[in-house]
């Protein structure tokens, strides 16, 4: 829907000096970025990551009380017990739960988005095989918890009231998201 608003020249002037004042004091910055925010369709293989290791206000009771460091710790600590999570069986887990392989393609793909890399591989078996497979195992879990710590780990936002989703640009993970997985027992 186009709307058009006629305003007088003044109001365009003063409004135009605001922006200027503005951005010549850097309270807005003239760039481009393409931002992106995770889909609905990777919801279920999020929230079942989510409640596997008890990350999130809906799988922890005690998650909105910790501090910007505790949660950082209960990432890292989730990434470290992944070592000893066999691969077909959280593959499997996943199924049963009923996260469907749209889903966690899905995922995968925005992991591919964030890394910037379109070659992202995990190394099976010794062979370097495509990333986005559809099977939610432990190296597509590594490389979302990756992005989760680096997440964790930003500035706290001081801005406006920051919104419930997670927006990253194309790239913005590069050397978070490793070129390649082998994670868990194999």
């Amino acid at each position: 829907m186009k709307i058009n608003l006629n305003i007088d020249e003044n109001e365009r002037r003063r409004i135009l000096e605001m922006h200027e004042n503005a951005t010549k004091k850097h309270y807005l910055i003239e760039q481009t970025v393409t931002a992106k925010t995770y889909d609905d369709e990777s919801r279920p293989a999020r929230m079942f990551i989510h409640k596997e290791f008890g990350i999130g206000t809906n799988f922890n009771p005690n998650y909105s009380a910790l501090t910007k460091e505790q949660r950082g710790k209960l990432l890292q600590d989730a990434r470290e017990n992944l070592k000893s999570i066999d691969m077909n069986e959280i593959v499997n887990k996943a199924k049963a739960a009923g996260v469907s392989e749209k889903s966690i393609m899905a995922l995968q793909q925005e992991l591919v988005t964030i890394s910037g890399k379109p070659e992202l591989k995990f190394i099976s078996n010794n062979i370097p095989k495509d990333f986005v497979d559809g099977k939610l195992g432990t190296n597509t879990i590594a490389a979302y918890l990756d992005h989760m710590i680096h997440v964790q780990s930003l500035p706290e936002y001081k801005g406006p009231e920051p919104t419930t989703t997670t927006q990253y640009g194309t790239g913005a993970g590069k050397g978070v998201i490793k070129g390649t997985y082998q994670t868990g027992k194999q």
